[in-house]
């Protein structure tokens, strides 16, 4: 297992302290709708967010790998870039 490296750790730190304020600002507006009564707005908001989030996942696909056949057909490619 490879160690962490400096500029790994300042990006988990980052990570760790953006995802702390996300999450108190999540519960501060929860708990801000719910005392103004618009519950039912908020599972509204909720529901249409996930519904677009999976349809958005839909447009998502896996690349395919070419097969070994496919490539010993064509012969040795090579992998050198030539600079001009």
């Amino acid at each position: 297992m490879e160690t962490f490296t400096t500029k790994e750790f300042g990006s988990m730190a980052v990570i760790v302290m953006a995802a702390t304020v996300l999450a108190l600002a999540v519960v501060i507006s929860a708990t801000a709708i719910e005392a103004s009564g618009s519950g039912f707005l908020s599972l509204t908001l909720t529901l249409c967010g996930a519904v677009l989030s999976g349809i958005n996942g839909f447009g998502r696909r896996t690349a395919k790998a070419d097969s070994p056949g496919d490539r010993s057909r064509r012969g040795p490619q090579s992998s050198v870039a030539l600079q001009s």
